[in-house]
């Protein structure tokens, strides 16, 4: 009985080693800025989250000033500035009082932001919304407590911080000077200003929960 040939794929050589190993290096490769890209649209996302919330804060501290001539900040604070200084950087915290003036949460807030007692002062008499926050989840992005007075956190639990032109030469000092990053602090083809021109500004301390470092999330640029 004679017997056929063999077939040519049975005799095709299979991969070396060495081919292997490109080829798992490329996948690697490949892999690894599928990776770093996906960390960045992320990144990318969050922060543009936080850069809606500065925005609607700002839009909703100008409002309340339009409508009662004054900052929603507890007058102690206030007073406590330096004469012909702006007061510095307020947290969104229980005791300056924004967050509550602006949501109308809690109305009322005593020198110490306890939100009453002796000498408390309205901050929201007209009651009105000037801005609508969600309840932060895991102490995250939103509202904490469970009663007021409340704070406002961002996406990484830190409070944001406002800027305003309580001297009213409108303008604000500019956080970017004390950048650690010298594109921002130090950039030769676009300096940044003494002052900002704004009689609002918000940030955000960003990620890494430091303040003035390349990622903090502010309201006057956009990257």
């Amino acid at each position: 009985m004679k017997l056929k040939p063999r077939s040519n794929l049975s005799t095709r050589p299979g991969f070396t080693l060495i081919e292997l190993l490109v080829v798992i290096t490329i996948i690697a490769v490949l892999a690894g800025l599928v990776i770093s890209q996906a960390n960045k649209l992320m990144a990318d996302g969050r922060k543009l989250q936080v850069q809606v919330v500065l925005k609607d804060m700002r839009s909703a501290i100008t409002s309340y000033q339009v409508d009662y001539n004054r900052w929603p900040v507890n007058p102690s604070l206030l007073s406590a500035a330096s004469s012909g200084q702006d007061v510095p950087a307020l947290p969104t915290d229980e005791n300056s009082g924004i967050v509550g003036a602006l949501t109308t949460l809690t109305t009322s807030s005593s020198g110490g932001g306890s939100g009453g007692g002796s000498g408390a002062v309205n901050l929201n008499p007209k009651g009105i919304k000037f801005i609508d926050l969600p309840t932060a989840r895991n102490g995250k992005f939103g509202l904490v407590n469970a009663q007021p007075p409340y704070k406002l956190v961002d996406l990484w639990g830190t409070v944001y911080y406002v800027l305003l032109d309580t001297n009213g030469d409108l303008q604000v000092t500019n956080p970017d000077l004390g950048n650690s990053d010298p594109k921002i602090s130090a950039n030769a083809i676009s300096p940044p200003p003494q002052k900002l021109p704004l009689e609002v500004a918000i940030y955000s301390w960003g990620q890494d929960l430091k303040q003035q470092t390349p990622d903090d999330v502010v309201s006057w640029r956009s990257k």
